[in-house]
């Protein structure tokens, strides 16, 4: 009798928690600051809020070209796409009471169907890190680390919080490398240079300075795959000063390397995967604490009970995305997932 209530209780949690999964984190655009100047009517700042809420979402997970695409959404469709939104209370002691601060909250399920019908793939990369070290070549010469306006500087610009860029201390053997490589730098064996970090995303930027244009070659390792890339950059006028245009040129290949990697983690959302995985009961809040936490993961589309018993409970999962990110997310969550003896296995750690 016992054993019946409790495999009872697990049903009706994974019935309740199986299909709704409500905190989409990456659908959540927060701390849209809007100027209480632009109107004195709140349905206009609202709307307002909105459109730039949207823009906002989709630049951080498209493409550049898809971005570019469907920049031009109109508003009711927009707002189709919202679950709820918040405004947030400013501190009327602060210097910018005048502006209003929204979180806006987009509906995955909504997203998804926006993304299938306008047949777009989408990629979660927030806080990825990179390893970068900017090359600069000005009149025949190069600078590496000295006088080198690109390594002092890149991490002086602000960027969104899909990337975060880790530049190489100075180091005399690289130096070596690049002065024995000069008459050829792309003959530079990029993971040798960087052979010390072990990440998955490193860039070496080779920066040529011309008279009114630069010549950017990017060697990458993006997600352990080897990406080369061509930049041309032109200043866009005459009067165009210096320290404007090496600003610029750092922005242009922050959006190439970030849709590098988006390309190497794009989601499909009309090719769903399955996964079937087994949860040990060895405590009766095991279950409970599972569903909570696989509640926070986007990428988990949905889960379905297949086999119940005392011990343990077989579940299907479907979820968007390669496995990798989906064991990635998993472990961010605390949720151990592994292959034993050719059973997917998860445990709560």
């Amino acid at each position: 009798m016992k054993n019946l209530i409790f495999i009872s209780l697990i049903l009706i949690i994974l019935f309740k928690t199986g299909n709704v999964f409500s905190d989409n984190n990456i659908f959540n655009v927060n701390n849209i600051e809007i100027s209480q100047e632009t109107s004195k009517n709140k349905e206009k700042l609202v709307n307002t809020a909105f459109k730039k809420a949207f823009n906002e979402l989709i630049n951080r997970l498209l493409m550049e070209e898809d971005y570019k695409r469907i920049s031009n959404v109109n508003l009711v469709q927009i707002k189709r796409l919202i679950s709820y939104y918040q405004i947030v209370n400013e501190n009327k002691n602060s210097t910018n009471n005048n502006k209003i601060k929204f979180n806006v909250f987009f509906d995955k399920d909504r997203m998804h169907s926006f993304f299938y019908n306008q047949d777009l793939l989408y990629s979660d990369i927030i806080n990825t890190e990179v390893i970068l070290f900017p090359l600069l070549k000005k009149k025949d010469q190069y600078f590496i680390y000295t006088k080198n306006y690109f390594y002092e500087n890149w991490n002086e610009e602000t960027f969104d919080n899909l990337i975060q860029y880790t530049l190489p201390a100075e180091n005399i053997e690289n130096i070596q490398k690049i002065n024995s490589n000069k008459t050829n730098i792309y003959k530079l064996k990029v993971a040798d240079f960087f052979k010390e970090y072990e990440k998955d995303n490193i860039v070496f930027a080779n920066i040529e300075i011309n008279k009114n244009s630069a010549e950017v070659f990017l060697s990458t390792r993006i997600e352990g795959k080897k990406i080369n890339k061509n930049l041309s950059i032109n200043k866009r006028k005459e009067n165009f000063d210096e320290k404007n245009f090496y600003k610029e040129i750092i922005l242009e290949i922050n959006n190439t390397v970030k849709d590098l990697i988006k390309s190497q983690n794009l989601i499909d959302v009309k090719t769903p995967s399955f996964l079937n995985v087994e949860i040990q009961l060895n405590k009766k809040s095991n279950l409970v604490e599972f569903s909570n936490r696989l509640n926070r993961i986007d990428l988990i589309d949905n889960f379905y009970v297949q086999e119940l018993n005392k011990d343990y409970v077989m579940i299907k999962i479907k979820y968007l995305g390669k496995i990798n990110k989906i064991i990635s997310k998993l472990k961010d969550e605390k949720i151990d997932l592994k292959m034993i003896a050719g059973q997917w296995q998860l445990k709560i750690i």
